[in-house]
């Protein structure tokens, strides 16, 4: 990927920029080939655009132009309050019979975007290691005789390639995704802005936040109800009253289906944990940060070669045995192995007072989950938790007297059976 004079200069100052400005609030995703109020204010230069104040027009420029250039690509957006960095990544599935299989080959699409997007904010940022080597091997054999002369000629040449990308990424989002079922292709957009990359590094001092938690999941369920629930990533939001940021990541499985009605509910619940893990890691990926790894590799050999004799024993190669063709050979051949490799890894501690709401996509086929923090549920958690320590401090020790409990007998069909918990628990305005 080309990097222009000016793109440099802005990623050098990339780190400096922490304005809270540039916001993703009201920025929508653009159409392809679709006109952009105001897009005539701004200025394309290559991979950056450049915009005077207005963020929301300059990312709607660089979305479309990835768009219509129909491919995976980065590019940067400069405006008054700081850079952001657009990157789309893409992948393609395949639909089988088997309704399991199909989802579970989109779901690993939007998987391999999702990477492919992370790679190349990194490599936009870090820049890439490299390694080329390029040989080619030129010989001919030639015979003249006092009657007439031949000759063979081979060409040979080997490329071979290896590039690799590593770096820490965080403070990044998910800004939109697509799945085409037509073309069978998936693409997942991400953006890192001042103020994604700002989560990371300040410190929020949550117990002096006051947003009242249960406005955070409102704001959060109405988000959600009114937005697109990604398969992957992460979402920044600003609190409606109080701009209390709120991060929020999410994290997906396909629910697969099974003619046995018991499996059935085992695979919904193994859906709905994988869902949990996964927003989990999201989370933690984007406030905290992780490591991203690719290594990227071709092998590319070819073989062309004219034949006008044979040597009916090559390893003699005596030249008054050749055979002279009756008609020359003409041989080309040329093979290419590629590889791409991609790995990212998001391990540590995440914050208290992290909490997750699952959700069943309409259709059935999907299991959702989303993993919400905010300084004010942190501060909510450590004062519960404090207050519990507190209480059960000093409550005396447990006797330790008993006996061998009895392991057998007990069973009785007939035995009072009371009907368990059943109904809503908590209020949705108590959430």
């Amino acid at each position: 990927m080309k990097l222009h004079i000016l793109g440099l200069a802005l990623s050098l100052s990339f780190a400096s920029q922490a304005s809270d400005d540039f916001d993703l609030t009201d920025m929508l995703p653009a159409t392809p080939n679709t006109p952009i109020a105001g897009s005539e204010n701004v200025t394309v230069k290559g991979d950056v655009v450049v915009s005077p104040s207005d963020a929301k027009v300059a990312v709607a420029v660089a979305h479309q132009a990835l768009l219509e250039d129909d491919d995976d690509g980065v590019k940067m957006i400069q405006v008054g309050s700081g850079i952001g960095i657009l990157s789309i990544g893409s992948a393609s599935y395949t639909s089988y019979n088997n309704m399991n299989a199909t989802l579970l080959s989109k779901r690993g699409a939007y998987n391999q975007a999702y990477l492919i997007a992370k790679k190349q904010l990194i490599e936009n940022m870090k820049g890439v290691e490299h390694q080329c080597t390029n040989l080619a091997s030129v010989s001919m054999d030639i015979i003249d005789t006092g009657v007439e002369g031949v000759a063979n000629a081979e060409t040979e040449m080997q490329e071979a390639c290896k590039e690799s990308v590593s770096g820490s990424l965080a403070g990044f989002v998910t800004f939109d995704v697509n799945d085409d079922t037509e073309n069978k292709n998936v693409r997942v957009s991400l953006i890192s802005t001042p103020k994604t990359r700002s989560q990371i590094s300040q410190n929020s001092g949550a117990l002096v936040v006051n947003t009242d938690p249960n406005s955070v999941f409102k704001q959060v369920v109405a988000d959600i109800k009114s937005g697109v629930l990604p398969p992957i990533g992460a979402k920044v939001l600003s609190h409606a009253e109080t701009g209390e940021t709120i991060v929020l990541g999410y994290g997906s499985a396909i629910i697969r289906k099974n003619k046995n009605s018991n499996i059935s509910r085992k695979l919904k619940k193994t859906a709905k944990k994988q869902s949990q893990t996964r927003a989990r890691s999201a989370l933690l990926a984007t406030i905290k940060g992780e490591e991203v790894y690719w290594q990227g590799s071709f092998d590319e050999n070819q073989m062309e070669g004219t034949t006008q004799f044979e040597y009916p024993d090559p390893d003699l190669s005596d030249p008054q045995k050749i055979k002279v063709l009756d008609e020359e050979k003409n041989e080309f051949l040329n093979q290419l192995k590629t590889s791409d490799q991609y790995a990212t890894i998001a391990k540590g501690k995440l914050p208290a007072g992290v909490n997750s709401k699952s959700f069943t996509s309409k259709d059935g086929h999907w299991q959702y989950t989303v993993a919400v923090y905010s300084p004010s549920l942190e501060a909510a958690a450590k004062k519960a938790n404090s207050e519990m320590v507190d209480k059960i401090q000093g409550n005396g020790t447990v006797s330790t007297a008993g006996r061998t409990i009895k392991a057998y007998g007990g069973k009785d069909e007939k035995a009072k059976n009371p009907k368990g918990a059943s109904g809503q628990v908590t209020k949705k305005g108590d959430l």
